[in-house]
């Protein structure tokens, strides 16, 4: 079990812990954000690292606070937060629930001053802190990168037959800014403090320890003093930690020790990249430049004790020196690295030379490191250390795998990541012959470009196949090509545009976020006429499948229509559930789509609660002042064998649009037969108290009545979901 000591107030256990997510308001407008905490390949995460649990957004104009909104996660990976403005900048705290908060008004200078205790910035996960700056036209979904506003200390010893019996840190910050700073920074309220680890078990021995979590902080030098044993006896050595102590960083204390030799070796690893310090004692190594065989980029030091390798990687013999029976071993692991070592066959000669084969580094690799240990009778005679630069491209939301190849699984568009070039880099897309281009690539200005997710209305090709597309990034003549591989399954239901907005032409059955339970552009059976003339003359077997499900909030699964022998009703419906108006637009359907709010529908009525009339056609101004045309068509319609009477079917048309409004009446409640069954509810968004409603009457009831409302609805009647498309930046032909 991790754990402090008890003088230790500011300095905290690593944990990891859940936090619940605030409803969204029902006013404003959405912003989507994949919120991405850097990564570090190669080390040990603790729980809660990568957590992101409740997430505030704090909105500034002009350095002035304006309004402070909680994020809401949308059970994607994603957040929502809905915004009342949409200029300035945005500034995200993640797990800083216990950190006091500023109030609106405030400057955002006091806000990047904000300090806290270790205790509250690491927490049960650590704090993380990113900005965004607002754009117009909103992306539909942003990648911000987050940094933990905390450094970790590991202790790690994995030489054979060293046990660590005690570690002390001395002189520690016990607090530290929230926010980053420009440059790295005590504040003048902190202490220094100690730690002190004594192992309850008597030893720590080939394992690795996170100690303990610190703040951002520079000054004077924390010192590690070690006690070990090894070789028969206790020995004690120390080292300096690095002046400052950067957030977002990993520092491992490695205790390496054999014989009568000992030392530490303090790396600096960032959860992104690092530097090494090494403390005496040092032990050295020796390289034997004229004999190595060397790639460009690959390059020894003045001491020949430190080989570092360009991220490009490559091949090379490195030809060490020691005496004639000492002995090398590799110490280490990383992705795509191999390293070989062969014995020196004649005295005189080098001790062994090693061949090491090193892939490029992936964007966002950490520096990676491969120690080569030379021994002669279990004695440390020296040590080279070889360093591997990591990747200058940065690529935050994109998640690729050791092949490079990022693969969504599922339908995905919208801002994907971005993309933050060094000089003398450009980056283009490539796609195969056939392929649409699916993505594209936006200047997001200082070096940062955004890697788009396209769309495709009426999609012929969005049948479920999988589409892929190349990121390549290059040199200006285009040398030291490196590509990713980015892929996503290709999806999509039938559209019509009116209104300003995309509307799918059918409503949601079988699972919302099922793309196979849905009617697809693929299979759209009148994609070639009239909806409405064709709901009107199918067969009633048809015409039910293309009238959908009803849902129930929270509930993805559609509740089908059946019949008992006496009564419709819909199977599975529950006595209580979730209103659709307090769920996130996207949690109620298929990736890429979302349930329609206030204004979605208002589009089509004049008020609040309007009369478009009966059966027939006729036209009307909207409360906007558009034209609407309304053709309404009845038929009688026999479901599960059993007559369900007169359903209505409303056709709106406006400008060059034309999109049909159609379902099945609501329940509302569980008993069997309590469907109203020309009183089309529907699932809207924004709102947790009132749902759109198409009151209909049949013309031989009510003659010309038929009502388009905004009224208030409990959130356990069932619902009609018809999806509008989320919008997305990049269309593409």
């Amino acid at each position: 079990m991790r754990y402090l000591s008890a003088p230790l107030a500011g300095l905290v256990l690593l944990a990891g812990c859940t936090r619940p997510h605030d409803e969204l308001p029902a006013s404003g407008t959405t912003l989507r954000v994949r919120l991405a905490p850097e990564t570090l390949r190669d080390r040990q995460l603790t729980a809660g690292e990568e957590e992101i649990g409740s997430v505030t957004a704090f909105r500034f104009e002009e350095g002035t606070l304006q309004e402070i909104v909680e994020g809401r996660a949308d059970g994607n990976g994603n957040h929502a937060f809905r915004l009342t403005g949409l200029a300035g900048e945005l500034r995200f705290v993640a797990n800083a629930a216990s950190i006091a908060r500023p109030e609106t008004g405030s400057s955002l200078e006091a806000f990047d001053a904000i300090v806290a205790p270790t205790t509250a910035l690491a927490g049960d996960a650590p704090a993380m802190t990113g900005r965004m700056t607002l754009e117009k036209p909103l992306p539909t979904l942003a990648t911000v990168g987050m940094r933990r506003s905390v450094a970790r200390i590991d202790l790690e010893a994995t030489d054979s037959g060293v046990a660590v019996q005690r570690i002390t840190i001395r002189g520690v910050a016990d607090r530290g800014y929230l926010n980053v700073r420009p440059t790295a920074e005590t504040p003048a309220a902190a202490e220094r403090i100690d730690f002190t680890k004594a192992y309850t078990d008597g030893r720590l021995t080939a394992g690795r320890d996170p100690l303990l979590y610190v703040c951002e902080q520079t000054g004077p030098a924390a010192t590690v003093e070690v006690l070990a044993t090894f070789g028969g006896g206790l020995h004690r050595m120390t080292a300096t930690l690095p002046a400052t102590l950067e957030r977002n960083h990993i520092y491992t204390l490695r205790v390496h020790g054999s014989g009568a030799n000992a030392a530490i070796t303090v790396t600096a690893d960032g959860w992104e990249s690092g530097e090494q310090t090494e403390t005496s004692p040092a032990l050295k190594g020796l390289i034997d430049a004229s004999a190595s065989t060397l790639d460009e980029g690959v390059r020894i030091n003045a001491a020949g004790d430190t080989v570092r390798v360009s991220y490009l990687g490559g091949n090379f013999r490195l030809a060490l020196r020691a005496e004639a029976d000492a002995e090398v071993a590799v110490e280490g692991h990383l992705r795509g690295v191999t390293a070989t070592v062969t014995p020196a066959t004649r005295a005189l000669q080098p001790a062994a030379s090693v061949t090491v084969t090193a892939d490029r580094r992936m964007p966002n690799e950490a520096t990676g490191y491969l120690y080569l240990d030379i021994r002669r009778d279990d004695t440390h005679s020296g040590r080279v250390v070889v360093l591997f630069e990591p990747n200058p491209t940065r690529i935050t939301g994109l998640s690729l795998d050791e092949e490079g190849v990022c693969d969504y699984g599922r339908y995905i568009d919208g801002e994907l990541g971005r993309i933050e070039l060094p000089a003398g880099k450009q980056a283009t897309l490539e796609f195969d012959a056939g392929e649409d281009p699916w993505m594209a690539l936006a200047d997001a200005g200082s070096g940062t470009l955004r890697l788009l997710g396209g769309w495709k209305p009426n999609d012929p090709k969005a049948d479920g196949r999988t589409q892929e597309g190349r990121l390549v990034i290059a040199d200006a003549d285009g040398s030291h090509a490196e590509r990713y591989t980015v892929r996503r399954i290709n999806q999509g239901l039938p559209v019509v545009r009116i209104g300003g907005q995309w509307w799918c032409k059918y409503n949601l059955r079988g699972n919302v976020r099922s793309f196979e339970d849905q009617i697809t552009v693929a299979n759209d059976p009148a994609a070639d006429t009239r909806l409405a003339d064709y709901l009107a003359s199918c067969s009633d077997e048809e015409l039910l499948r293309l009238l959908g499900d009803q849902y129930q909030g929270g509930n993805r699964q559609g509740l089908p229509l059946r019949h008992n022998g006496t009564s419709f009703y819909y199977e599975g419906m529950q006595g209580s559930a979730q209103h659709f108006g307090a769920l996130d637009p996207t949690y109620m359907a298929p990736d890429g789509y979302e349930v329609p709010d206030y204004d979605d529908y208002a589009f089509f009525s004049g008020s609040d609660n309007y009369n478009i009339g009966g059966v027939g056609s006729r036209s009307y101004n909207n409360r906007r002042g558009d034209r609407i045309n309304v053709r309404i068509i009845e038929r009688d319609a026999t479901f599960l064998g059993q007559p369900y009477g007169t359903i209505a079917f409303y056709e709106f048309t406006s400008g060059e649009g034309c999109w049909v409004l159609d379902g099945l009446g609501h329940q509302w409640n569980t008993t069997a037969g309590n469907i109203s069954r020309m009183m089309i509810l529907l699932a809207t968004s924004g709102n947790s108290t009132s749902s759109w409603l198409m009151e209909g009457y049949a013309q031989s009831e009510k003659a010309n009545q038929n009502w388009l409302k905004f009224v208030s609805q409990n959130a356990t009647k069932t619902r009609t979901v018809r999806c509008i498309k989320t919008p997305v930046e990049y269309i593409y032909k």
